[in-house]
């Protein structure tokens, strides 16, 4: 690789940008502000249905999730991304002409592999660019700039969603299609820091010594996995259910888009103020603070039974963009870096099955409950969680924990720790 005359590689810097439009197109997500509409009234779901039918896209990513990553570190980051953009661009407009079950399935299978070749793939290509071009400090910054420009494209896709599915039904869906198209040509762009891949020989150990590395070696890094986990799961479940809450507190149906467009500029507004709020904070207060918020909103949504209960939901958005940055830039210190996707999708596939366990339960308990009682219900489950969570961070913590705006003291990962699960 060639460098400028300050001695970084142009491409790896242009790599920043690419990786910021990638994560537009990935979460441009046009459907998702009409999502729940779409199957109520095309496919005659419920929201049984509705739970189960993301169980179904959580089953493929569990199956695929770890193995993606475990390969992602040994063929590529940017081979993984452009496999996931090439599947869905395929899925999407399956999912707009769906009528049926098998066919959503069908749809949800292909975007849930995909996203399992994704998951851990950008935010450790972000990471090992900024190693290789000595600005590893930054990550935090860049997380949080990814986050925002996600939700940017997520927030100004829901503007116009309602249009669109006024217009067509499936436009939508061909909308986010041609996004994921001009993901695809972003990933072919991209460029593969130079780092120590592993092989594949004794793949067995390889995964028992990385399990071995979360379940016993560090309890750092276990600690913020679980925290990850709360508060990922907190913010999602009510991404399911908040378009028929709104619906059922007497929202017009044309409102729904700038109401998810509204939550997702909170998060991306969240995202970049992250690591300036918390950078030199402990995740033990990060996470204390952000389960907060989470209850607040949860209480919210439960106790007010008119309109602006809705309001209460942006305490959970702004929670997932305070919370993502910062705790992911602790976790990529803490994670091998020949491992790195393997690791972050092992987090990840633990969060699906704890969204497989969750789920379609909270979906039923809708259905048979309402959504005030059911509401009420997370806020103390949710809130016990993160309170566990922050203790076991602050157990795991070292005294005076790193700051997230200086360097860390070690070549790579974090105060020099190892380079492989084994080590």
């Amino acid at each position: 690789m060639t460098v400028d005359g300050g001695g970084r590689d142009p491409r790896l810097q242009r790599n920043l940008a690419l990786l910021c439009g990638l994560r537009a197109m990935q979460m441009a997500l046009f459907p998702m502000a009409i999502l729940s509409v779409f199957l109520v009234r095309q496919v005659d779901f419920g929201v049984t249905e509705i739970m189960l039918l993301q169980g179904v896209f959580g089953v493929a990513m569990l199956v695929f999730e770890f193995p993606s990553g475990y390969l992602a570190d040994r063929i590529g980051y940017r081979r993984c991304l452009i496999i996931a953009f090439v599947l869905w661009t395929i899925a999407w407009p399956i999912y707009g002409y769906a009528t049926s079950w098998a066919q959503v399935a069908t749809a949800e299978l292909l975007l849930g592999v995909g996203m399992a070749m994704i998951s851990g793939c950008d935010s450790a290509l972000l990471y090992e660019t900024l190693i290789a071009d000595g600005r590893e400090q930054e990550f935090a910054r860049w997380s949080g700039r990814q986050t925002f420009w996600g939700q940017l494209a997520e927030g100004s896709a829901a503007l116009v969603a309602g249009l669109l599915f006024a217009i067509a039904v499936h436009l939508p869906f061909l909308a986010q299609g041609l996004a994921s198209a001009v993901g695809l040509v972003l990933a072919l762009a991209l460029v593969e820091p130079t780092r120590e891949r592993p092989g594949f020989g004794d793949s067995v150990a390889q995964i028992k010594s990385m399990l071995r590395h979360v379940a016993r070696d560090n309890p750092e890094l276990r600690a913020v996995f679980v925290a990850t986990i709360v508060l990922g799961l907190a913010s999602f479940v009510p991404v399911w259910t908040i378009q028929l809450y709104a619906v059922g507190a007497g929202m017009p149906e044309p409102w729904l888009g700038p109401m998810w467009a509204i939550a997702n500029f909170l998060v991306a507004i969240a995202a970049l103020l992250s690591h300036r709020l918390f950078g030199s904070r402990s995740a033990a207060l990060i996470t204390a603070v952000c389960t907060g918020l989470l209850v607040a909103g949860y209480l919210g949504l439960g106790l007010v039974h008119t309109l602006w209960g809705v309001g209460f939901y942006y305490c959970l958005t702004a929670m997932r963009g305070l919370q993502h940055p910062v705790l992911s830039h602790r976790e990529q210190r803490l994670v091998p870096s020949r491992d790195r996707a393997g690791f972050i999708s092992l987090r990840s596939m633990v969060f699906r099955l704890g969204f497989l366990a969750v789920g379609p339960a909270v979906g039923w308990a809708v259905d048979q409950r309402g959504q005030h009682d059911v509401m009420l219900a997370l806020a103390i489950g949710f809130g016990l969680a993160g309170l566990v969570a922050a203790w076991l961070l602050r157990r795991a913590e070292p005294a005076s924990p790193p700051t997230l705006l200086a360097p860390p003291t070690g070549p790579r990962g974090p105060a020099g720790g190892p380079r492989s699960a084994s080590g």
